[in-house]
């Protein structure tokens, strides 16, 4: 795929994974002590096999490893970086890394938190130009449209996935044709082509993050998710599960598409709405795949399998995420990968 700038695929080899520690207390109401032990287990799980960066704000600290060392974190694969967030995710805030000649860049999209939905987000706008200092990369930040790293899936044979209602909803981008954000995506990403889906899962604050619902795995594979009928998602996700089978790769073949269902409504709050819960919401790092779960072991496991089969050699660990969909993301959503510049 050549030498330009380009985004590696999610499985490449890993220097680190980024995320940001929930420091302020608007952040998960009344269920403070139970977000404290979500992120010290997704913490420990990526600490005990490569380096974890944490964007946390240097007053806390302290306090942030006495947590992680309860939580058996090896702290040796734990640095602070002292980057004021106004929220935790990560993924659509923070930089996306990319190898350009060797040399590390952060792709650092103008960022509007999700259309605007939650105010202020000037510090998460920041974000991706501190993780570049931090990381001694490059920033190369592109002002022209409205993104989120949650929004964008790259694939080994050059492929990015993306969905319409995101990428071309008028809350981020009014006004810019969609060719001109082709344009713009690939040349951030190195990509050849764009493979656009419609719509993503219901209830998702982001509008549809592709990140849900449609992934790409090794050997020339899409996971997409799947629901029954009774889903308020099992539209849109009907539509993409044709739309994948319908699309071609660079050498004009047919993808290899697996279905992965979504787990049982999750509804957290009484009278509430399902929460946008999906098993695609993976992070893979070195020798892993951290796989959210929904305390719902026949479904949870069903999807472990899945996963198994496609990242042959890595285990599948699973991390229970209800806490983080009640605000309203999990794993990926949470975290960044960092990949390992190849040493000459």
């Amino acid at each position: 795929m050549g030498s330009r700038a380009q985004v590696p695929v999610e499985w490449a080899s890993q220097e680190a994974v980024w995320m940001t520690w929930p420091t302020q207390e608007r952040w998960w109401p009344g269920r403070r002590k139970e977000a404290l032990e979500a992120f010290s287990t997704l913490a420990g799980a990526i600490s005990q096999r490569e380096c974890l960066r944490i964007n946390c704000p240097k007053k806390y600290v302290g306090e942030v490893e006495a947590i992680l060392s309860k939580a058996k974190c090896d702290l040796e694969n734990v640095e602070f970086f002292p980057n004021e967030t106004d929220d935790v995710w990560c993924r659509d805030s923070g930089g996306v890394f990319r190898i350009n000649a060797g040399k590390l860049e952060v792709v650092d999209f103008r960022y509007n938190a999700w259309g605007g939905k939650f105010s202020p987000w000037n510090k998460d706008d920041a974000l991706a130009r501190h993780m570049a200092a931090c990381a001694d990369a490059r920033d190369v930040r592109i002002d022209a449209i409205v993104c989120e790293g949650g929004a964008l899936e790259m694939g080994e044979d050059g492929t990015l996935m993306t969905t319409e209602s995101v990428l071309l909803n008028p809350n981020r981008n009014p006004g810019i044709p969609r060719g001109r954000i082709e344009e713009i995506l690939l040349g951030a990403y190195g990509a050849d082509r764009i493979l656009w889906l419609k719509e993503g899962l219901f209830n998702d604050d982001t509008d549809g993050h592709i990140d849900n619902i449609a992934r790409f795995a090794p050997n020339n594979t899409i996971v997409a998710a799947i629901c029954g009928k009774a889903n308020p998602s099992c539209g849109s996700l009907t539509a993409n599960l044709q739309a994948l089978r319908d699309a071609r790769n660079k050498d004009g073949k047919p993808f290899n598409v697996v279905e992965l269902p979504l787990p049982e409504n999750v509804i957290i709050s009484d009278g509430g709405d399902a929460l946008p819960a999906s098993y695609a919401n993976w992070l893979v790092i070195n020798g892993a795949v951290l796989m959210p779960t929904f305390g719902q072991p026949k479904s949870d496991e069903a999807a472990a399998e899945i996963l198994k089969t496609l990242f042959k050699g890595r285990d599948i660990v699973g991390i229970d995420s209800r806490t983080f969909l009640f605000e309203g993301g999990a794993v990926h959503c949470l975290t960044q990968q960092q990949p390992e510049l190849r040493k000459s």
